[in-house]
């Protein structure tokens, strides 16, 4: 499983994750890749999206965020058009995989994942970013059906 997060002018580091993930696992994350980035990106309190998945629902993620002087944003479960993330890892795949690109060695795929990440253009995160105030929009004048984001 790969994990990772962004803001408008940067991107969190990627965490490759091996475990099962949990309430306490994903809190290791958060502890481990995006309160650092929190930190750096220097706002007291901010916002972070996730999905809506028990572990990033749990009573243990929303204490542990709040402790952060962070808040998960509530939104609708089933809505992946939501959430700029899933754009991200659309193009990624895209890149990781151009040219019918198969692998054979975890570590390749690992490389390529990262260069990929690590490849984004900012702009396209910038523009994730602003497309959300319309995405939303969007989202309640199609009453939460399915957009083409």
């Amino acid at each position: 499983m790969v994990w990772a997060a962004f803001g408008f002018n940067s991107q969190v580091g990627l965490a490759f994750l091996d475990d099962r993930q949990n309430s306490p696992n994903y809190i290791e994350t958060l502890e481990n890749y995006l309160m650092p980035f929190a930190e750096n990106i220097g706002g007291r309190n901010w916002e972070y999206q996730h999905d809506d998945a028990s572990i990033y629902t749990s009573n243990a993620t929303k204490n542990y965020l709040n402790s952060k002087n962070g808040t998960g944003l509530e939104w609708p479960p089933i809505s992946p058009d939501l959430n700029p993330i899933g754009n991200v890892w659309d193009i990624m795949s895209r890149k990781v995989h151009e040219n019918g690109e198969q692998f054979y060695s975890v570590n390749i795929l690992k490389t390529n994942i990262e260069s990929s990440w690590y490849n984004l253009e900012p702009g396209i995160l910038q523009t994730l970013i602003m497309s959300m105030e319309k995405r939303v929009y969007d989202a309640i004048l199609r009453n939460g059906k399915t957009l083409n984001y």
